[in-house]
């Protein structure tokens, strides 16, 4: 229940600044707890912010949970920069 009223928030807090903004925001960054959800929550938030993507608004997800990355149809696989001097990548995945 603390992760669904803390998504709930961060939801609210977006829309009242798109609601005030001059330009609107395209995009939604979540970096919540998703490792902390039982299987069964997890299914009900994931299903939310399946909802909430339209054609106006993306919602980008940063998480490391499989279930999860593996309902999104789209993924930004980002590698740190390693000792040699390589810096950091990112490759786009789709399904």
């Amino acid at each position: 229940e603390t992760f669904l009223a803390s998504l709930a928030l961060a939801l609210a807090l977006s829309s009242q600044i798109q609601l005030r903004g001059k330009y609107p925001l395209q995009f939604f960054f979540l970096d919540e707890g998703f490792g902390t959800l039982d299987p069964e929550l997890l299914d009900t938030v994931i299903t939310a912010l399946e909802k909430l993507h339209n054609e106006t608004l993306s919602v980008g997800v940063i998480s490391h949970v499989p279930e999860l990355r593996a309902r999104l149809p789209r993924r930004l696989i980002v590698t740190a920069a390693d000792s040699s001097g390589r810096g950091s990548s990112v490759e786009l995945e789709t399904m």
